[in-house]
């Protein structure tokens, strides 16, 4: 049980939506009628991002993390730190989930899908990997942050042809997931430069790092406003935009905002499947 309660933490349950969530939004997207979410291919791919892709993702992350994250304090009040001695359970299920994204692969029916989904699982290896290792590479943190929106940008390319795709509403979900990504760097500052690991937040500091993240929020927006909906950006200015204002002025609540943004992405896109759906 024990080892159990360690492969579904180490996945970061509270963030299966970061992945799942876009899958659905672009599932709505895409569909002509109820009866395209009929077909197998989505359920098993809101599956396949619900828990295999996170454990690859945040899996991959910690492994690589496992001589710095004992700096971080949230990984011992917050989060679970990486356990040496499940090296064998840990490379095991790597593996499977290596076959399962093969297998995922082959289901995905077109070209374009397919680069997408290469791109995805590239960007989620080497996020932490080196040579690479974007997670330690000023800005390019964050804008390989675009992995956490390509699974919408998947299913939309599954059932509907590459000039459907709105390019504007794209980059504004990648301006927005830079955000977020900012955003969650701003905790982990003085545990990072404690672990020598040079991120965006790290480099600009506290508040300009912050003033940035709400530029992201801001500029994403305004594009959502202009191309979606005023009333879905009127309330991604309260959802985003509002709180980063309020950790700037009050930083001692910054944790506490970071660990409601799970709540806050969640029941944003629920509006955001919700209001698509219906128009």
């Amino acid at each position: 049980m024990k080892r159990f309660n360690w492969i579904i933490s180490i996945s970061r349950p509270r963030f299966w939506s970061y992945l799942a969530g876009p899958w659905a939004v672009g599932m709505v997207s895409a569909a002509n009628s109820i009866y395209d979410f009929q077909n197998i291919l989505f359920w098993l791919g809101l599956l396949f991002f619900l828990w295999p892709a996170n454990f690859l993702l945040y899996g991959i992350n910690d492994y690589t993390d496992r001589d710095t994250d004992k700096f971080n304090p949230k990984k011992k009040d917050y989060e679970k730190l990486y356990e040496q001695r499940q090296n064998i359970v840990f490379w095991s299920l790597l593996s499977s989930l290596t076959v399962i994204c093969v297998a995922f692969a082959w289901l995905i029916p077109n070209f374009y899908s397919r680069i997408i989904f290469g791109l995805w699982i590239i960007l989620s290896f080497f996020y932490s990997l080196k040579p690479l290792r974007f997670k330690s590479r000023v800005f390019l943190d964050s804008i390989s942050n675009v992995l956490y929106i390509l699974p919408g940008i998947l299913v939309f390319l599954i059932f509907q042809p590459l000039n459907n795709l709105s390019v504007p509403l794209v980059f504004a979900a990648w301006i927005w997931a830079m955000g977020m990504h900012l955003f969650s760097s701003l905790p982990d500052i003085d545990s990072d430069k404690k672990a020598k690991l040079n991120t965006t937040a790290v480099w600009l500091g506290f508040k300009k790092a912050s003033l940035l993240t709400l530029f992201y929020f801001g500029f994403s927006i305004v594009i959502c406003s202009l191309y979606l909906s005023k009333w879905i950006g009127l309330f991604a200015f309260f959802s985003y935009f509002l709180p980063t204002i309020f950790i700037i002025i009050n930083p001692k609540y910054l944790f506490f905002v970071y660990k409601m943004f799970p709540v806050i992405n969640i029941i944003s896109g629920a509006v955001i499947f919700i209001y698509i759906y219906f128009q």
